[in-house]
C-alpha cells in the first residue's frame, strides 16, 4: 500500500495530475482488447448486422449451432461490451471530477482506490 506524506507530491496540482493519469490508465486497462481480436469482433458484428456472413457461418458450423443463434449471440455480446465500455467511461469521468474537487492527495488516493475497485 502506498504511504502518503507531505513529501509525496510537490503540490496539490502534482497530486491531481498523478491521480488523473492513474484513472485514465485504469480505464484503458478495463477497456483493453487485443487489436487483432477487436478486428475479428468488428467483422463478426458487421456480418451479424448484415444478417450473416462467412465468419458467422464458420462459427455456427464449428459449434454445431444454428447460424441465427450465433448471429444473435454476436449482437448480444456487442451490446454487453458497449454497456461495459460506457460504464467504464462514466466511472472515469466521475472519478476525475472527484479528484479535481478533492482537497488533499489523501482524498485523491482514496477516490482512485475506490474507482479501481469499482472497475
Amino acid at each position: 500500500m502506498t504511504t502518503l506524506n507531505a513529501h509525496t507530491f510537490a503540490s496539490r496540482d502534482d497530486a491531481e495530475a498523478r491521480y488523473l493519469g492513474l484513472i485514465d490508465g485504469a480505464a484503458a486497462t478495463a477497456r483493453h482488447i487485443d487489436p487483432a481480436q477487436a478486428e475479428v469482433y468488428r467483422e463478426k458484428l458487421a456480418e451479424a448486422k448484415a444478417g450473416g456472413g462467412p465468419l458467422l457461418a464458420a462459427e455456427a458450423t464449428a459449434l454445431g449451432a444454428d447460424p441465427e443463434t450465433v448471429r444473435n449471440a454476436v449482437l448480444r455480446n456487442n451490446h454487453r461490451w458497449q454497456q461495459h465500455v460506457n460504464a467504464v467511461e462514466l466511472a472515469r469521468i466521475t472519478a476525475k471530477a472527484a479528484v479535481r474537487n478533492a482537497a488533499t492527495a489523501a482524498a485523491m488516493h482514496r477516490i482512485y482506490r475506490e474507482y479501481q475497485e469499482a472497475l
